[in-house]
């Protein structure tokens, strides 16, 4: 097709001259071969270069050779595309007149947005920041493109593509809406197909064992014939509802519970580990349905390949293969960490070429911490190409929230997933100076200089990681005061406002990751003074500032599991109060009569009384007890009034933390005699992954005088029924004991 191409280019080379320079006039699409689609990219092309003040009409028309001063859209005797993939395209034109065409829905509206990227200047960085230069003296290039996709789908779950379709298309993605045309279920779904509310009762033997007990929330029982036969009637009635859709997942829930009975061991050792047991099953239900994708996980326990390569996937079955174990700090291609993961992609490239990747590009645990893995994006997406892959699937935020650089981190990926082969710091650098004006080069000197300090750390970038992970690193105070010194030159580089809110939205990770690490034991090292009220203070002053910022800028939730704005700002105030109240516990001595589960021990006993408050991240300034009892005394120095007690637990199901079952205060005056003064049998409700802090006081009716403090806090029997560890030991999490 190239050479077609080429050689109809020299015909019209002879006829107009190569260095012709002709201003276009008008926008021509064939009239034998006119389309809607046609008319639509035409219609697009006027409109975005009208903005730029150039005015062309659009003509329907045959035209036995392309005529000066016209840009063809669309499908035109001039070229054939039927040799590019779904969304490729071809521009070409010698100076005299320009050509863009393309295959399937989208092609050509491709060349249209690259048209006008390309040659004539526009940008789109986000939906509302589209770049529009002057038109009116531009003259049609003389050159040649044939552009095809690296991916044939490529999507980034993020909040841009998904509210705003001039910019997926313009960046050339698929959206959710895509998506969902395209796939029945998507993953997990195995809780779908055969839902444990509706069948566990009556049927526990469809469900996992795990040491010797039937799961609720656990796989299925792929050795159980009635779970083949059940599974493959329900999706055959869904497929009957939703026949259009070309790609049905029936992969494993969300959880690492696969099925242990003596049949399922025995299909392991047959298929070479759960992963083939898992492929075996997928395999027999892809015969089922002949003219659809089967697709399943390699995830987490099925993220191997069958050992030896027993099973192979049938032609009809694609497999979605996901990295949410792997570091961003350094490529997967040359990581020593990665070794596992890219022998597990290349055995699935040996097994097979239909690959759908699941990759992660944000840090789910703290949206908006900073998370400098641009670095990464470029290797890893050429790493995948090269693999195989011909999906793509980069998990960001979902459609409606938001992160530290998403502007740039989306454009970023946008472009790669069409061509990892492009310049990306070319790309980075374009994006800082034509967002940010003046600032860029300040933001792009963050951006780089945060990227060197993590490499230079050798430390993990984690996709479930913490600001405070970063403290040795990236995020030491001193180069948190580089950043800070940077942001503030990159202010005073401009008087837009607009530009001025750019670079508020992007300051508000420098802030989150401030505040995190200030309530990690680094206070005094984040500010510039000495007096630790004046640190507090302007802590506070950040907290709220950041809080407003993120509700201004329409921010619904800080973190995967789903924690808003105003509770966040809740949960730092609470931190605050609780560690520079000083009540009547502060740094008394505590006695535990049973110790703390390692590694969550803190700073030992003393940790209930030393004014650091617990914050969301059990790994900090929190007591852990594996199935066991906090029973603590504290020793209040002398005969002091108790007016109040209050103590604080962490609720987080997904991690197996719990309310305790119960909690009970006693004050004494000789550690022999003690009085109840307070019970409290907390609610653990049927919530799996959002985490919440619980504060159970009690107040005495009147002032009460006592030497001791008493707590004792009995753990759950066991978790419960309806979660995927049932049965086994819960743990509790406390922290900052407060007597007033």
């Amino acid at each position: 097709m190239r050479r077609i191409i080429l050689f109809f280019i020299a015909s019209c080379l002879l006829a107009f001259g190569a260095n012709a320079k002709t201003k276009p006039q008008r926008i021509v699409v064939t009239t034998d071969r006119l389309t809607e689609n046609d008319m639509y990219c035409a219609k697009q092309l006027q409109e975005m270069l009208g903005k730029g003040g150039l005015s062309l009409y659009i003509v329907s028309r045959f035209d036995e050779q392309p005529q000066r001063g016209s840009i063809y859209v669309g499908d035109n005797p001039y070229i054939n595309t039927d040799d590019l993939p779904e969304g490729g395209y071809a521009m070409f034109g010698d100076g005299n007149w320009f050509v863009l065409s393309g295959q399937g829905d989208k092609g050509t509206l491709y060349a249209v947005y690259d048209f006008l990227e390309r040659y004539c200047g526009y940008r789109l960085y986000t939906p509302d920041a589209l770049v529009v230069p002057d038109m009116h003296n531009f003259t049609l290039p003389s050159d040649t493109t044939i552009e095809r996709p690296a991916f044939a789908y490529r999507e980034v779950s993020y909040y841009y593509p998904n509210h705003s379709q001039l910019y997926a298309d313009w960046h050339r993605l698929h959206t959710s809406v895509d998506r969902e045309g395209l796939f029945g279920y998507f993953v997990h779904s195995f809780k779908d197909l055969i839902p444990a509310n509706v069948h566990f009762d009556a049927h526990p033997e469809w469900f996992s064992m795990r040491d010797g007990k039937r799961l609720r929330d656990g796989q299925l029982c792929l050795s159980n014939p009635e779970v083949f036969d059940t599974l493959c009637a329900l999706l055959a009635q869904v497929i009957d509802i939703a026949a259009d859709r070309k790609i049905w997942s029936v992969s494993p829930n969300d959880n690492y519970n696969v099925c242990q009975c003596p049949e399922c061991l025995r299909s392991d050792s047959l298929f070479g580990g759960p992963t083939g047991t898992l492929l075996n099953f997928i395999n027999r239900v892809a015969r089922r349905f002949p003219d659809k994708t089967i697709s399943t996980l390699a995830y987490q326990y099925t993220r191997s390949a069958p050992k030896g390569l027993v099973v192979k996937p049938d032609s009809n079955v694609n497999i979605m293969f996901c990295s949410i174990e792997c570091g961003r700090e350094e490529a997967i291609a040359t990581s020593p960490k990665e070794t596992s993961f890219r022998k597990d992609m290349e055995d699935w490239k040996r097994l097979t070429d239909n690959i759908f990747m699941w990759d992660y590009v944000v840090q789910f645990r703290n949206y908006w911490n900073p998370f400098p893995n641009l670095h990464v994006l470029q290797p890893n997406l050429r790493y995948f190409r090269d693999n195989g892959v011909r999906m793509m699937y980069e998990q960001a935020t979902g459609n409606d929230n938001e992160t530290s650089w998403m502007e740039l981190r989306c454009y970023l990926i946008a472009k790669l997933m069409w061509n990892p082969d492009i310049d990306a710091d070319s790309v980075i650098t374009d994006f800082c100076n034509g967002y940010y004006g003046a600032a860029g080069v300040c933001i792009k000197a963050v951006i780089d200089t945060m990227t060197a300090e993590l490499v230079k750390s050798g430390n993990r970038l984690d996709i479930y990681g913490y600001s405070v992970d970063g403290i040795e690193g990236y995020l030491s105070s001193n180069n948190m005061h580089r950043y800070r010194k940077l942001m503030e030159r990159a202010y005073n580089a401009t008087d837009d406002t607009v530009i001025r809110k750019r670079l508020r939205y992007f300051e508000m990770a420098l802030d989150f990751a401030t505040i995190e690490l200030a309530t990690n034991g680094e206070l005094n090292d984040l500010f510039p003074y000495e007096e630790l009220p004046d640190n507090v203070d302007s802590l506070i002053g950040m907290t709220h500032q950041l809080t407003r910022s993120l509700n201004g800028f329409g921010v619904k939730q800080m973190m995967e599991m789903g924690i808003s704005p105003d509770l966040y700002g809740q949960v730092i105030g609470r931190y605050l109060y609780k560690t520079f109240s000083y009540g009547n516990a502060y740094f008394r001595p505590v006695e535990l009569r049973k110790q703390p589960s390692k590694p969550y021990t803190c700073d030992g006993a003393q940790s209930l009384t030393d004014g650091a408050g617990g914050i969301m991240d059990y790994r900090h300034w929190w007591l852990g007890f594996y199935g066991d009892t906090l029973d603590a005394v504290i020793s209040l120095g002398y005969t002091d009034t108790v007016n109040s007690v209050s103590m604080d637990f962490y609720f987080y199901p997904l991690s197996w933390i719990f309310l305790p079952q119960s909690i009970t205060y006693y004050i004494s005056n000789d550690k022999q005699h003690w009085k109840q003064i307070g019970k409290h049998t907390p609610d653990n409700p049927a919530i799996l992954a959002t985490p919440a802090i619980r504060t159970f006081e009690t107040k005495l009716d009147k002032p009460t005088k006592a030497k001791y403090l008493r707590i004792v806090a009995e753990p759950l029997p066991e978790i419960p029924a309806w979660h995927r560890a049932a049965g086994k030991p819960a743990w509790i999490f406390t922290d900052e004991v407060v007597v007033e």
